[in-house]
Formats: structure tokens, sequence, C-alpha cells
């Protein structure tokens, strides 16, 4: 990272950072031009190992690439501010947070590890809680679940007072 002081080191500082935006791209391989495309996402630290999680239907194009290639890259980011430190065009800028990183997805098959993984990304967007007997089953049968081991993830920031 080239300017090192905005930096965010700590793993749950990132995530703090992760969970502050309202959105990630995913991007995945495949033949051609890399396929990126906006998701509602959830995310949770085991053991210090980062996990995402988003849903999607039984079919389409990132269940295509996601077979052909599980590895994924992404980012998520949330912009704070834009402010005129002088006056020309080249002098806005921004306060931010982002964070990006990659790793593998792969499709959940386990019905408890759907469920979990629906739980945490419901909890990125809600305080309600949820037993697993309040999921439809119908919308279950019509829903895959994607986790995505994060190998590799940065974050940074830049808050001005």
């Amino acid at each position: 990272m080239r300017k090192g002081e905005r930096e965010i080191t700590d793993s749950e500082q990132k995530l703090e950072a992760l969970l502050r935006c309202e959105s990630m791209t995913v991007a995945f391989g495949g033949e051609g031009a890399p396929y990126m495309i906006p998701l509602n996402f959830g995310a949770e630290l085991v053991e210090g190992q980062l996990y995402l999680y988003f849903h999607c239907a039984l079919e389409g194009e990132k269940l295509n690439r996601l077979r052909k290639d599980a590895r994924v890259s992404f980012c998520a980011y949330r912009m704070l501010r834009v402010f005129q430190k002088r006056n020309s065009p080249c002098g806005y800028t921004t306060d931010y947070e982002s964070v990006c990183g990659e790793g593998r997805a792969e499709l959940v098959q386990d019905a408890a590890r759907r469920l979990h993984g629906l739980k945490v990304l419901l909890a990125h967007y809600t305080d309600q809680p949820f037993e697993d007997g309040a999921f439809e089953p119908h919308a279950l049968s019509l829903t895959n679940v994607v986790q995505i081991r994060i190998e590799r993830w940065t974050g940074k920031r830049l808050i001005r007072q």
C-alpha cells in the first residue's frame, strides 16, 4: 500500500469498516473480462479468518463463473464526504473507508451452514434475530448461499477532522 499511514491493520477494525459498507462488489474470473457485480453481503471473523456470504438464484452468470473458477476478488467502500481543499479542480478530495481482498468462493450445501450464512448476511442489515424455523422452505429451495473464505484482505481509510 503506497500510503501506509492510511492502512487499517487490525482485523477487528477492518471488519468494522467492512460492515459499515452497505454493499460490496465481487469480481469473478472466467473467459474474457472479469465479471463484477454489486451484492448484499454478510461478514464474520472466525478465529481470525474472514468469511463473506452472499445469496443468489439457483442459476446465472455468477454461478457459471464460480463453477469454472472459485477465485474471486471483492471491494467494499464508503465515501464519507467530498470537499475542496484548495480553489482548483484538482483541489477536491474525499474521506473514505475501503476493504478489498481475494479468496475462494464455494456454494454452501449443508442446510445448517446455509442458514448460518443467511443469518450472517441478515445481521449486516437488521438487528432482528431469526430462528431457523422463520425461513420459508419454498424461499430456501430457490436460494443459493455462497461463502467466500478470504485469503488476503486490506483496509484503508482517510477521515480528516
